[in-house]
């Protein structure tokens, strides 16, 4: 797996009598990783003023291509093409079906945000060359099997698994964790997900020259390029239990618990890595999988982590708020004092009957009561911010501007709209339905029209990859 591509088109003219097919299985070669290549798209149309068959050459392979992988990529260099070629509404419309079903892949998103900055050339979030990410030096997803440096919606690459390496520093300092870092020294960002990612929707990437100017540590980093680090990660999310006491149909299709082999794996984590990971590190995060007053794993885990063991350590709680109850909060001492520093509940409504049918198994009315005793915490000082998550979707879009007001009610400091995420619970046709953020879905004006809502103007919203759709 290498950090860069670069296309030399003389190298291509040494090939004897160059065609089109012979080009074709160069680009194709080059996107086999399934990361996006910029330097790519950056020198298609040098391809086609050689080759202008090329166009033709890819809907022949497309035609009689069987293998999904190999069909969307086939896809994305043909609709390349167009885009290159000025053809760049056509090929917004024929990028859309395939983004959506690939919602997830760095190389799909990356042409798709390629293409939109040929539509909108003036817009800097386009242009990464000298922008700095400073997540994944700093930040650890721990799933089951699979270590990410970033959120795994917005960077899906796994570094390692933590589960079976025989120290966290092996998978922190993985070949593939270089090359990430590296990715983003060389402008490519080609891991990450770029239509999903905040901050590069909204245009907030430091460039590396004010990132260097941040610190000490941040300017060795910076100028010598570091990409194999002394130092851990400063902050830590567990995602590897997705035991929950409730089945969103935005996450699983059932109710889950880990079974006995598993809890003793994810023990065998806690003990072996995860405890041993978490002695200077700044933050963690439980749990970006399930809930952790669901998880036999977690609960245990947060009983180990008291102020004298972990006294630089805090807490971010990210909960569907169900279980969340004076009884359980007297059951974690170790969470007391302002030890939460974030406790974010996942709130995809404003009613009850909205919210009741996006998070199966949830009732409204012991979700207030909840949410009023988090309110009293927040007030008291227990928990430093009280946050909400809002995963906007056909169903709850409607509600986003009602979720303000319910917000200031029980006392959130922040609301974070996001998009939908498929995490390989909706099939292609069910997650285009629930995509009401994409221009071709039949509510989409509806939706633009409640993006236009005062109310999500409050500095408390939070809109990230939904920010573009606000008229100035």
């Amino acid at each position: 797996m290498t950090d860069q591509t670069v296309i030399d088109v003389a190298e291509a003219e040494e090939i004897a009598a160059p065609d089109a097919g012979e080009i074709a299985n160069l680009l194709m070669g080059i996107l086999a990783d399934g990361l996006d290549h910029p330097e790519v798209w950056a020198q298609l149309s040098v391809f086609l003023d050689y080759l202008p068959d090329l166009p033709t050459e890819l809907v022949a392979r497309l035609n009689q291509a069987r293998d999904a992988g190999e069909r969307t990529r086939l896809a994305v260099l043909l609709i390349m093409c167009f885009a290159v070629r000025g053809q760049v509404a056509y090929a917004l419309e024929q990028i859309e079906p395939v983004a959506i079903e690939n919602s997830q892949s760095a190389l799909v998103q990356g042409a798709l945000f390629h293409i939109q900055s040929l539509a909108d050339p003036e817009n800097p979030k386009f242009d990464l060359a000298d922008r700095f990410c400073a997540i994944p030096f700093q930040k650890f997803d721990v799933l089951d099997g699979s270590t990410h440096l970033c959120c795994a919606s917005w960077l899906n690459q796994s570094a390692g698994n933590l589960g079976t390496a025989s120290r966290w520093e092996d998978v922190w300092n993985s070949s593939v964790a270089q090359a990430i870092r590296a990715s983003i020294f060389d402008g490519s960002f080609r891991y990450c997900n770029k239509t999903a990612c905040p901050h590069i929707g909204n245009n907030t990437l430091p460039t590396k020259t004010e990132m260097a100017a941040r610190s000490d540590k941040w300017r060795d980093i910076v100028e010598n390029e570091c990409v194999s680090l002394s130092a851990g990660p400063e902050q830590v999310t567990l995602a590897y239990d997705n035991s929950c006491n409730l089945s969103c149909p935005s996450c699983r299709t059932e109710k889950y618990a880990a079974n006995s082999a598993d809890r003793e794996r994810y023990d065998q984590l806690q003990e072996n890595a995860i405890l041993p990971m978490l002695r200077d590190a700044k933050q963690v995060d439980v749990t970006g999988s399930g809930d952790p007053f669901a998880s036999k794993n977690f609960r245990r885990l947060m009983e180990r982590l008291t102020a004298a063991d972990y006294p630089d350590l805090r807490v971010q709680i990210m909960t569907n708020g169900m279980l969340m109850t004076p009884r359980e909060w007297e059951r974690f001492p170790s969470l007391h004092d302002g030890r939460v520093s974030i406790m974010r509940v996942s709130l995809d409504a404003a009613t009850g009957p909205t919210h009741e049918k996006l998070r199966r198994g949830a009732r409204w009315p012991v979700m207030l009561e909840n949410l009023a005793f988090i309110r009293e915490l927040r007030k008291n000082g227990e928990i430093g911010l009280l946050v909400f998550a809002f995963a906007v979707q056909v169903e709850n879009y409607r509600e986003m501007g009602d979720l303000v007001d319910f917000a200031h009610e029980y006392g959130a400091d922040r609301i974070n709209f996001l998009r939908i995420t498929n995490w390989g619970t909706f099939s292609p046709a069910e997650f285009a339905h629930a995509a009401v953020f994409m221009p071709s879905h039949p509510q989409h004006a509806d939706f633009l029209a409640a993006m236009q809502d005062p109310r999500l103007k409050d500095p408390i919203v939070g809109l990230y990859d939904l920010s573009g759709f606000v008229q100035a």
